[in-house]
């Protein structure tokens, strides 16, 4: 056992310090998004962008997320957990502050992208050194904690969002994380000794990590429009991009993922393949709930915020106490039985329409977020749990590709039915009937997605 690892066996205390500043530290990642969605239709109101072109505010964030997730943690694996940490940090303060001075569209978008792949690195880095600094005993209990702490992130972010856009307008959403990241950052640096370095010295495989992110962006943007022929074909086309990655995986020297090894380890890629379908049936309805309630329901940004805070802040409770059971009672039911209540809250919100009772929609977003929280900690304990420590910055990457993938996925769903009925204009007061329907099949789609990582749940072991 090296020096670091004996310092947090022995020191309850220092793990406790880790554990509260990598908390407030990754809670940075969801806040910024949150608060973000609930500005999008007074970004796209200021800056005169179409429907479509405003769901990319979003979409930029996540899929620059999700290129770098692999190549990040593989080389946050090689220079150091916290070293990587800290510059992650740095770039996402970078794209924060890029954000808010954006005179326009095509800078807001950069800056996003920026933001982006540096959340990518922070997330999977803060829970890699996590795992590591509780690996001895609790670590269940303590990736509850920290995922209640996203998960506080979320609950406050579409309220603080809300806030800061009715009365100091959109950009002040984007330079809200900047200051509380600094602190962060400089209490990080001086209650965290130790450093994560693994022990295989590989190189970073570049040329892997090129193909992928082509292959991403291609599926995505190809699943966006897919209404036209053009689309397909670009599709089509990141649909071999991901078979090439494969067989360069398969023959690099220094492979990006040991796909071999990942598909072999049923526990850890059910866990992961759960994670998928499980963020991609939740984050394109926030995106369609922001918008659902203040095109439909005629909510301000605030008032959308107070309603949706509630997913998040069932999330928040949840966490921990499914952390703590996941410690003693097993992981598959607790995210079988998560799964299940989103896929539930999810039917009930197919009912509703521009004349639905507030009550009854908050009811069906708490039940959402009960089972969010039941099934997040369970199911990434589970991950971490069935790899080795060596690989667990690598590990991590993968879990955070999962949900960023998912993200992306649902993503994907609703901007290709915004491109099929809305084709490229604002939504204006009179598409209320319009974005009902393209609300509704949303949710359909979001709870076949939660059935999926139900299945895959039960199925893990």
């Amino acid at each position: 056992m090296d020096l670091t690892a004996r310092y947090y066996r022995r020191y309850a205390a220092a793990r406790l310090r880790a554990l509260i500043f990598l908390s407030l530290a990754v809670l940075l990642f969801p806040l910024a998004i949150a608060a973000s969605l609930v500005a999008i239709p007074t970004i796209a109101q200021d800056l005169q962008v179409s429907a479509v072109l405003a769901s990319w505010i979003p979409a930029a964030f996540v899929l620059s997320s999700l290129v770098c997730q692999l190549p990040g943690g593989r080389l946050a694996d090689l220079v150091g957990l916290k070293r990587a940490f800290v510059w992650s940090s740095l770039g996402f303060v970078a794209g924060g502050l890029a954000g808010a001075i954006s005179p326009n569209i095509e800078l807001l978008l950069a800056s996003r992208v920026l933001q982006g792949a540096a959340g990518a690195v922070l997330a999977s880095t803060g829970m890699a050194i996590l795992s590591r600094v509780y690996e001895s005993k609790g670590r269940g209990q303590a990736l509850g904690w920290m995922t209640s702490a996203v998960y506080l992130g979320m609950t406050s972010g579409p309220l603080i969002g809300g806030w800061l856009v009715d009365h100091l307008g959109w950009r002040s959403v984007f330079f809200l994380p900047v200051p509380v990241a600094l602190g962060v950052l400089l209490f990080v640096r001086r209650v965290l000794p130790g450093e994560w370095i693994s022990a295989e010295r590989h190189r970073v495989d570049w040329v892997g990590s090129l193909i992928f992110a082509s292959a991403l962006a291609a599926l995505f943007v190809g699943a966006t429009h897919l209404a036209d022929l053009a689309g397909v074909l670009i599709f089509m086309a990141g649909a071999t991009l991901i078979y090439l990655f494969v067989r360069w995986n398969a023959q690099s020297a220094y492979p990006l993922v040991r796909l071999d090894l990942l598909l072999k380890n049923t526990p850890f890629i059910r866990s992961v393949s759960a994670a998928l379908f499980m963020y991609g049936s939740q984050y394109g309805i926030v995106l369609m709930l922001s918008l659902f309630l203040q095109y439909n329901r005629g909510l301000s940004p605030t008032e959308a915020g107070q309603l949706m805070m509630l997913q998040a802040l069932m999330m928040t409770v949840c966490a921990p106490i499914a952390g703590r059971l996941s410690d003693r009672v097993g992981r598959r039911i607790l995210a079988t039985t998560g799964s299940l209540a989103i896929a539930i809250g999810l039917l009930m919100l197919t009912r509703i329409d521009s004349t639905s009772a507030l009550g009854y929609i908050a009811v069906a977003i708490m039940v959402i977020g009960t089972g969010h929280g039941l099934f997040s900690t369970p199911n990434n304990s589970s991950a971490l749990a069935a790899i080795p420590p060596s690989r667990v910055g690598i590990g991590s990457a993968m879990i955070s590709l999962a949900r960023q993938g998912g993200q992306l996925m649902g993503t994907a769903v609703i901007s290709l039915l915004l491109a099929i009925y809305f084709d490229g204009n604002a939504i204006g007061p009179e598409d209320a009937a319009t974005f009902e329907t393209v609300a509704h099949l949303a949710l359909y789609t979001s709870t076949a997605f939660a059935l999926c990582a139900a299945w895959l749940s039960w199925k893990r072991d």
